[in-house]
């Protein structure tokens, strides 16, 4: 099996890029008491298949079950207030980079730098919540980065990345 860390570090990476938060202001979060994850849901991943791995994202679901409780909101897969889900997207973009030709002094920058074509992977993990009564998104969040040499992160880490992702919910009245 090939390695599927890179998807791994899209997680970690969270916690060194900025998280991007949207929510409606109209809503009172103090109202919602449970949670559940969305009916049928199936883990949406966008990407290689090889990166596609269950356990991954069964860390993800297990942080984010964990950081939902740690805010008083319990799961209640009976008649919840809200329905969560996830998505992660593992793409690769193609970018053009230039570099002074060997030997060519730094001080000295010609127009003739040569191009060179790099392909860089980028990961990100978006979170939906949903008021279930209504069918209505009250929060999203999503983080994205490029991934650089993967490690080996642990399960303490993808929590860390995700508590992250959750840390300003729900938000201030």
């Amino acid at each position: 099996m090939k390695s599927i860390m890179p998807l791994v570090f899209s997680l970690i990476l969270i916690s060194c890029n900025p998280v991007q938060i949207s929510y409606n202001q109209k809503t009172d979060f103090s109202q919602y008491k449970s949670f559940c994850w969305m009916v049928g849901c199936t883990d949406a991943f966008i990407g290689p298949s090889y990166m596609n791995d269950s356990l991954i994202q069964e860390h993800v679901k297990n942080a984010i079950h964990s950081e939902m409780e740690s805010k008083g909101i319990v799961y209640n897969d009976n008649n919840p207030d809200l329905i969560i889900d996830f998505h992660i997207a593992i793409e690769e973009e193609k970018v053009m980079t230039y570099h002074l030709q060997e030997g060519e002094a730094d001080y000295y920058k010609t127009t003739f730098m040569q191009p060179e074509e790099i392909l860089l992977t980028k990961g990100t993990i978006t979170l939906h919540i949903v008021d279930y009564k209504k069918s209505e998104l009250v929060w999203q969040s999503k983080s994205a980065g490029y991934l650089d040499t993967p490690s080996n992160p642990t399960e303490n880490q993808i929590r860390k990345g995700i508590q992250k992702l959750l840390k300003d919910f729900p938000p201030p009245k």
